[in-house]
């Protein structure tokens, strides 16, 4: 089943409803290898962000206006997860619109992706760089992005390969979202808003990270002390890829609560 809106949704599965939104550069389509175990448990809303896979691009871009284009086709209240980007505007819902959002899950995410004297994250200068390849080259670039992913882990080449496989057929992301993405993971910082969070909340990490470093786990933690830590020793930026059948484990037990 597809909600057609402006933010494409596939509804899959039966169960409590758990609301899945990906990372920049990609669509929904990289969810693919755990939509059959989770469905099982789970009624899966398979978000593509607005702008990205067949999703119509917003006039405006902020983590509000990504959000209210979201709560337009999930359910009321739900479980949120979001990879990257995406966890950047699920924990956005959970702290701005706490009755939609029941729980929690970051994966591979922070409340702050660029590094400062008080902070660990990558290089402002990382982000830069994407948005002036976007400028010359946006294929090259999402290409290198891609197989920034899975660097640092044992089955990077594998992992690579397999984000592009399940990329390829799919649409291009809009110029205007992948640019506006860009700008809300170099500029966005909701760390004091996230130690007021009240509803449950897993953050998922991969060991080998080169985009959120582990650090980034502890920070948090003192942010929030309550928040549930998962590491995944034998992988970088998308844990469901390179360990699916554990990363779907540890969903399954956070929300069976």
């Amino acid at each position: 089943m597809s909600i057609e809106q402006a933010v494409h949704c596939e509804v899959v599965g039966q169960g409590p409803a758990l609301v899945l939104l990906h990372g920049w550069g990609v669509n929904s389509a990289v969810w693919q290898p755990i939509i059959a175990p989770l469905s099982e448990h789970f009624c899966l809303y398979l978000v593509d962000l607005p702008g990205f896979g067949e999703s119509k691009p917003l006039a405006h871009y902020s983590l509000q206006s990504i959000s209210e284009a979201i709560q337009e086709v999930v359910p009321e209240s739900a479980v949120w997860c979001g990879w990257s980007l995406g966890g950047l505007i699920a924990t956005y819902t959970a702290i701005n619109y706490p009755q939609q959002v029941t729980q929690l899950i970051q994966v591979a995410s922070s409340v702050k992706f660029v590094a400062d004297e008080q902070w660990e994250g990558v290089d402002g200068c990382v982000f830069d760089n994407f948005l002036q390849g976007l400028q010359t080259n946006p294929q090259k670039t999402l290409a290198r992005f891609i197989a920034l992913q899975a660097m640092g882990c044992k089955s990077a080449r594998q992992d690579s390969n397999k984000l592009k496989k399940l990329l390829s057929g799919t649409q291009d992301a809009e110029q205007s979202a992948l640019i506006a993405g860009l700008n809300l993971l170099a500029g966005s910082d909701l760390r004091s808003s996230f130690s007021s969070l009240s509803q449950p909340c897993l953050s998922m990490f991969g060991q080998s990270d080169g985009l959120v470093p582990l650090q980034t786990a502890t920070e948090m933690s003192i942010l929030l002390p309550d928040l549930q830590v998962q590491l995944f020793e034998h992988s970088s930026h998308a844990p469901f890829i390179s360990e699916s059948e554990l990363f779907c484990n540890k969903i399954v037990n956070f929300i069976a609560g």
